[in-house]
């Protein structure tokens, strides 16, 4: 998995892509990575909203290796971004829009992790 930090978010049709400042390079042997395909994966924002992105899928042309390209906005695994998971487990946000059993398995996960 590619964390992006340096990108820029183009939307056509509803559908976001998230697209590098950076050429992307392998993390495993610096290779060069090219686009194998892509995939659709939702984020759910603070104020409740669905936003649609589309991912893509990268291979090494050295190590073999696929990689996803994800913006730093998604948590890995997770439908929530960044900014609601971290904004309910500091108690920042005045209404979340995760259910408390999910607020709850995250503060779980975090206190594990320590």
């Amino acid at each position: 998995m590619i964390i992006l930090t340096q990108y820029h978010i183009v939307v056509r049709n509803g559908i976001y892509r998230a697209v590098s400042d950076d050429p992307p390079v392998c993390p495993s042997c610096q290779g060069v990575l090219k686009v194998r395909d892509s995939k659709r994966r939702q984020v759910i924002l603070a104020d409740g909203q669905i936003h649609i992105f589309l991912l893509r899928r990268l291979k090494c042309q050295k190590c073999g290796a696929l990689h996803l390209e994800l913006p730093d906005l998604f948590v890995p695994h997770k439908h929530y971004s960044r900014e609601v998971i971290d904004m309910a487990l500091s108690g920042k946000i005045p209404s979340c829009p995760a259910e408390n059993s999910t607020i709850y398995r995250w503060e779980k996960e975090r206190d594990h992790k320590t």
